[in-house]
């Protein structure tokens, strides 16, 4: 037995109608549940119950067992003063406040319909080969609930990159502009370079960025230079002038590279940090202010057309310098595209307009519904438990399995809790 299971019992009403008491005899009627509290503190706030004859407004606190109070140290911190009812499982102890007034115990194993301990047992008994806890009923869970459920992760997700956001925008002074650079290169680098793309970006502030964007050619050879990807001697004329463009605006910016090493190995061609950089300085030459166009953006159409560009010409022949290819256009493909909506564009437009103080949810939303499912060995799992069509289910199954599936918050995720109900 778990306490998120007296929680749920709590929460979802599992105890409204029946005729409780407590330990002592004293009939309990319940006016309000109270707010759900998941940081430090009683389990429940502003709770009001009559026990006996007598009101009270108050806090709630829950345990598996009574004595499981003075375990965790409540009898002797003031945050537990205004406790008026212990919930407990099993009743093993008589407990009190710091004023040593005793708490009324409602316990709640002796409330409990078999059928729904059952439900919370099959749930619980994870085999050492299953992918999540439900895996065996996942399935058959209401169709329209489940998106419900997956549209609110979805929103959580976007949430909890906020933070992240907004520490940048502070030490950036809200330069948007900035802000967005840094998060594109992070996306270009994919997770192999995300870093060191991200020091890149950080190594030349936004107005150099602008300035040398009018020539695609020079920012190609201003960023190639900022990720340490000159340091080499190679022969080929395209190098010698890269290293001749870089060498002048490094004197003229005051700049300094970046100390991560961009990697090579492993990586398809396309992904190569060369490509990417060629790409990356096209798109700013075409879209100076590629920021505001991309507010602008609504659909997935949109947004392609603004990321609509290809490497430099030496590149069609090229994926490193000195060794020539098959000629083959080094563009930005839809897939790739498609990730950097979901990793960058989404999140950045999202935290926008909360800076705004705009609602544009049902726009992404929208957005995620048109963009292709990801790839990844966690949807690899859902799908074979259910059919996944779109970036917001992978958006949202990635959340889903982090932050409930992989540390057994089952009674805190909506198709959890769907699969108890009797």
């Amino acid at each position: 037995m778990q306490e998120d299971f007296i929680h749920y019992l709590w929460k979802f009403k599992k105890l409204s109608g029946l005729e409780l008491t407590t330990t002592n005899g004293e009939t309990i009627a319940i006016q309000s549940l109270g707010t759900h509290n998941h940081h430090s503190g009683p389990d429940f706030f502003n709770a009001r119950l009559t026990i006996g004859d007598q009101k009270w407004a108050g806090n709630v606190e829950m345990h598996v067992k009574a004595s499981d109070w003075y375990l965790h140290g409540h009898d002797d911190d003031p945050a537990y003063d205004n406790v008026i009812l212990h919930v407990v499982w099993i009743h093993d102890a008589e407990i009190s406040r710091r004023d040593e007034v005793p708490i009324p115990v409602l316990e709640v194993s002796n409330y409990v319909p078999e059928d729904l301990i059952t439900a919370y047992r099959k749930l619980f008994s994870v085999k050492n080969d299953q992918f999540i806890n439900c895996e065996r009923d996942f399935p058959s869970v209401n169709e329209f609930k489940r998106q419900q459920w997956f549209e609110k992760l979805f929103i959580e997700r976007l949430q909890s990159r906020y933070l992240k956001i907004a520490d940048r925008l502070e030490r950036y002074h809200n330069d948007w502009e900035a802000v967005f650079f840094q998060m594109l290169c992070r996306s270009f680098g994919t997770k192999v370079n995300a870093d060191a793309f991200e020091q890149m970006a950080q190594s030349i502030d936004q107005a150099t960025v602008r300035k040398l964007a009018r020539d695609s050619f020079q920012l190609e050879a201003t960023l190639l230079g900022q990720a340490n990807l000159l340091s080499q001697s190679h022969q080929d004329p395209y190098y010698k002038d890269v290293v001749k463009e870089y060498a002048f605006a490094k004197a003229k910016h005051n700049l300094q590279p970046s100390l991560t090493p961009m990697k090579f190995f492993r990586l398809r061609p396309a992904n190569y940090p060369t490509i990417r950089i060629s790409q990356l300085s096209r798109l700013y030459q075409m879209s100076p202010m590629l920021f505001g166009e991309v507010l602008l953006a609504k659909s997935r159409n949109e947004i392609h057309k603004l990321f609509d560009v290809k490497a430099a010409k030496y590149w069609d022949r090229h994926h490193v310098f000195d060794k020539e290819t098959e000629e083959r256009e080094k563009i930005l493909t839809s897939d790739f595209i498609d990730l950097l909506i979901v990793n960058c564009i989404v999140p950045i437009k999202f935290m926008h307009a909360q800076f705004i103080g705009k609602d544009k949810t049902e726009e992404l939303i929208e957005l995620m519904y048109e963009l292709k499912p990801e790839k990844n060995t966690v949807v690899t799992g859902f799908k074979k438990l259910f059919k996944v069509d779109n970036a917001l289910q992978t958006q949202s199954l990635l959340q889903l399995k982090s932050n409930y599936c992989e540390v057994n918050k089952c009674l805190s995720c909506d198709i959890g809790v769907s699969l108890l109900r009797t």
